[in-house]
């Protein structure tokens, strides 16, 4: 390097003059609980560690998915034998960081979508990766307590941290009304950015949290904080906001009282229904057997007329009988075998065949009688 350069070009180049991406390579070196230890540098390592955490809880969330997905994908699909499996504790502990992605997710993720803050706890990522590497190399049944004791300790005391330590301070950067519409924490027109020192991980590291003021000479209020320049506007509509939730509550009300009295009135209705179908049920199988019960008495009928009729017509031949005589007697036994087929009664059929009976046996002795 010669001389004629000067100092400047004898420095070199700072670190921090470095472009973003550059950075960024060189912090992917170090574990996710390093980089959330960097952010405190200052504001560009900040943003860049941020951009490094958030990035990181998301390729954790994906590696676990894929590990899941394969992992189940190998265990046979009934219970009793997936419990017997090699790889059934594999499938707890993926479970169990299952359950704990979700509870992180549902504590940090609200504030990361809208840029107020990233992933704190890299030590969690950090975990996540181990407890996953150690499950891709191998297959032998592991011990899920073991395995899952740090992660669930370091994970409760970062969810625990943030519920009391911070999130309240972002609660109330989200409820800022700014004049763009916008809920940014970084500076604006309108607001300036300080720097709150926290702790930013489980072990009592610092981290610098941004917040937003007003730009003014004088201490602003609450109040002026909150509502700013629009505050009767703002308070009219919330009001306004208010008087209208208030309806529609007492509207669905009604309603859900209207549809609870449907639902009795239509379940009485299912209840009705059910005893006129079984009523209904009964009277079909009483129809039936009334009916069977008439065709066996018909057909009795028909039986019993068909053998009177052959011992009515059956007795009287001309073999038997003289000329004068079966001239004599035929007609009157069939006129008195037809008035008994038409006079018949069910009940009263043993009778009657009885008395044809005798008639018939009279006739044969008068028959015998009369001389040739």
């Amino acid at each position: 390097m010669s001389s004629s350069d000067g100092p400047s070009s004898s420095q070199g180049i700072h670190f921090l003059d470095l472009p973003d991406c550059m950075i960024e390579q060189v912090f992917e070196y170090l574990s996710y609980d390093e980089i959330a230890k960097k952010r405190i540098v200052c504001r560009k390592i900040d943003r860049v560690c941020q951009s490094l955490l958030n990035r990181g809880f998301m390729k954790m969330i994906k590696r676990h998915n894929a590990n899941l997905k394969a992992i189940k994908s190998q265990l046979p699909r009934r219970e009793s034998e997936r419990r017997n499996h090699p790889l059934a504790k594999h499938s707890d502990i993926l479970t169990c960081i299952e359950t704990r992605i979700s509870m992180l997710s549902m504590t940090y993720s609200k504030y990361i979508d809208k840029d107020l803050c990233c992933f704190i706890p890299g030590k969690v990522i950090d975990e996540v990766f181990n407890i996953l590497k150690l499950i891709e190399s191998t297959s032998k049944p592991l011990r899920a307590h073991e395995v899952l004791q740090e992660l669930r300790d370091i994970s409760s005391m970062a969810i625990e941290h943030f519920d009391e330590n911070i999130a309240h301070r972002l609660k109330r950067i989200m409820g800022v009304h700014h004049p763009s519409g916008s809920h940014l924490p970084f500076s604006t027109p309108g607001f300036i950015q300080n720097e709150v020192v926290l702790p930013c991980d489980v072990n009592g590291e610092k981290l610098i949290l941004p917040t937003l003021t007003p730009i003014s000479p004088h201490k602003a209020s609450p109040q002026q904080l909150y509502c700013h320049q629009s505050s009767s506007s703002a308070c009219s509509a919330s009001r306004i906001n208010n008087a209208s939730i208030a309806r529609i509550t007492n509207k669905s009300r009604k309603m859900r009282l209207t549809i609870n009295k449907l639902v009795a009135a239509m379940q009485s209705s299912k209840n009705l229904m059910k005893q006129m179908r079984s009523q209904i049920m009964r009277n079909c199988a009483e129809i039936k057997d009334l009916r069977r019960r008439l065709e066996e008495s018909e057909t009795k009928n028909r039986e019993l007329l068909a053998n009177i009729n052959q011992l009515a017509f059956g007795v009287p031949s001309s073999a038997e009988l003289g000329s004068g005589a079966a001239s004599e007697a035929t007609p009157k036994a069939s006129s008195r075998a037809a008035m008994v087929s038409r006079n018949i009664k069910p009940r009263s059929a043993t009778i009657i065949l009885k008395r044809v009976l005798a008639n018939t046996e009279s006739l044969g002795v008068s028959s015998s009688m009369v001389p040739s």
